[in-house]
């Protein structure tokens, strides 16, 4: 199992929950005057606008901001991503942080379409946000041979690795 994902998981799942924090901030702040969130200018008219994404009707599901979803979503991603959850031999646990990605890029695709259609502006660290959770999906998709769980399937009864075939239950561990 290599080493490197995992703590690449969780380094990106730390910067997923720094901007995702900084959005929720931006979204309870945004309506204060002379409060700008957006590097690029806000309220300029143009295709980025963080405030007029940030204030939009779309910016809240059940009356919560999104991206107070995000920032639960890598709290999530930090614990499950920890390399100590990477080595798990559990398939649960290898499942959830599968399902937990792939849920994360129906997420970004339907924000990214409530941007582009419904909004019609653009907000930079919501990019930023989409971009990490893509590079996460990549992480965790590419990566699923390095889990735990499938090293499990690859070992014989002495811990050693056994690459003719995978591991069935009727040969499990005690």
């Amino acid at each position: 199992m290599t080493r490197w994902r995992p703590i690449a998981a969780v380094v990106i799942s730390v910067l997923g929950l720094g901007v995702a924090t900084y959005l929720t901030y931006s979204h309870y702040t945004a309506g204060a005057k002379g409060v700008n969130s957006c590097p690029f200018g806000a309220g300029s008219g143009g295709t980025i606008d963080c405030t007029a994404v940030l204030t939009s009707g779309w910016s809240t599901i059940l009356g919560l901001p999104v991206a107070l979803y995000g920032a639960v979503f890598f709290v999530f991603m930090i614990v499950i991503n920890l390399p100590a959850m990477w080595r798990s031999e559990s398939l649960l646990v290898a499942r959830l942080r599968l399902a937990a990605v792939c849920a994360g890029m129906v997420m970004v695709i339907y924000l990214v379409g409530v941007e582009l259609l419904a909004v019609r502006h653009i907000c930079i660290w919501c990019t930023s946000v989409h971009i990490l959770q893509f590079l996460l999906f990549l992480l965790v998709i590419t990566g699923w041979n390095d889990t735990g769980w499938a090293a499990s399937q690859w070992e014989d009864e002495d811990g050693e690795a056994d690459y003719a075939a995978p591991r069935t239950a009727s040969s499990s561990r005690a």
